[in-house]
């Protein structure tokens, strides 16, 4: 073999190797997209569980809850989020803040 071919030949090799490595780069970003979605997905459907279950309870027993809870969760929320913000780890502040087990998986679908 000349001296050209084997310069063709290495960069055919580089270019093949650099369209894999690109390749497989991609296939990890849309790895991680697919289980962050997934995450959502699990929040998505626990909640709508839960307040299918909230809004049977209503209908069938009549009990309300009044706008006082609903607004002192959001400030719960809003609570731990900024404390998120500030650096505190999730643990810490779901349970001084009494957060249930979709708010907390909501708040970690946020953070990843």
């Amino acid at each position: 073999m000349n001296t050209f071919s084997w310069i063709m030949l290495i960069t055919m090799g580089v270019v093949c190797a650099a369209g894999y490595t690109l390749l497989f780069i991609q296939s990890m970003k849309a790895h991680k997209q697919i289980e962050n979605l997934q995450r959502q997905l699990d929040v998505f459907v626990d909640s709508s569980i839960n307040v299918a279950r909230s809004v049977d309870q209503l209908v069938h027993h009549g009990e309300a809850r009044g706008s006082a809870a609903v607004s002192s969760r959001r400030w719960i929320l809003q609570e731990a989020k900024s404390r998120l913000g500030s650096g505190e780890e999730l643990l810490d502040i779901a349970v001084p803040l009494g957060l249930s087990k979709d708010e907390i998986r909501l708040l970690n679908a946020q953070i990843h």
